[in-house]
């Protein structure tokens, strides 16, 4: 018989161990301005595919906007919020608390990227899942340096994916989607936006030094070898994409991107 302790006092509930110990869930980050939840069809289609696709019974779309009501109710006085919905074994979890924007400055003159040592999970990286571990420390370490986001490469040494947004990289008229990482929404609709805008969009695999970083790391031989033979080149702007964010770019705005940003700006500025 098994006893549990949740803050010092007793948890009678079922025990879902691979939701709470071993990240055994899925789950979508969202916001909600002046009622409505964006891109919140997007956002349940992906958890029900990440969830069916790991084994995770989907509760329905139903629960979740049943939830995101109740929600929304108990958090009327704030314009906007962060959602979060999760589905774990037999469990989930809809959590919101009120959304406070970036400065206004920050996508104008940008912010600072942190190539961090953490890679991400060779079968899993395309899964949004509880299993974070490696996000989580590669947010911290670039927070603990200063940086506003941490990247992470794959087992190849590509750059694929934020701790929490997706990195793109705008280089002579065409916005290149850096791969391997998680299908981010907000990036996908980043996409679709640039195209109507008459910009060139591709799908790129990029190692660190073909990036605008600060501090480039150090390369092992072989890859030192082959820097060597390609070139560094015209390294362009690099942008995150994100529910949290919008569309933020790493260093000052061009112009030509100005547009594009502006577009997916948040629209919960308080004074």
């Amino acid at each position: 018989m098994r006893r549990v302790l949740l803050k010092g006092e007793p948890f009678s509930e079922p025990l879902p161990e691979g939701f709470l110990y071993h990240g055994l869930s899925v789950f979508t980050t969202l916001r909600v301005e002046g009622g409505e939840a964006l891109w919140l069809e997007d956002h349940l289609h992906r958890l029900r595919r990440h969830a069916l696709a790991l084994g995770l019974p989907y509760p329905g779309d139903g629960v979740f906007l049943k939830d995101l009501e109740a929600l929304k109710k108990e958090l009327s006085p704030f314009p906007c919020l962060r959602l979060r919905f999760t589905v774990g074994e037999g469990v989930w979890l809809s959590e919101a608390r009120p959304y406070t924007p970036l400065p206004l400055a920050a996508y104008q003159e940008g912010v600072r990227v942190l190539l961090t040592p953490y890679r991400v999970h060779p079968d899993l990286c395309r899964f949004k899942t509880g299993n974070y571990l490696p996000y989580r420390l590669a947010q911290r370490e670039a927070e603990g340096q200063g940086a506003f986001e941490g990247l992470l490469q794959d087992g190849e040494g590509y750059v694929v994916d934020g701790s929490r947004t997706s990195p793109l990289l705008y280089r002579d008229g065409v916005l290149l989607l850096l791969e391997g990482g998680l299908e981010g929404i907000t990036r996908r609709k980043v996409a679709e936006a640039a195209r109507e805008l008459g910009l060139r969009v591709q799908e790129a695999r990029l190692y660190p030094w073909e990036l605008p970083l600060a501090e480039p790391p150090p390369l092992p031989p072989r890859l030192a070898l082959r820097r060597g033979r390609e070139g560094e080149g015209v390294r362009g702007t690099l942008l995150l994409a994100g529910s949290g964010v919008g569309l933020l770019p790493v260093g000052p705005l061009p112009e030509a991107l100005a547009p594009l940003v502006e577009r997916f700006l948040p629209a919960c500025y308080t004074e």
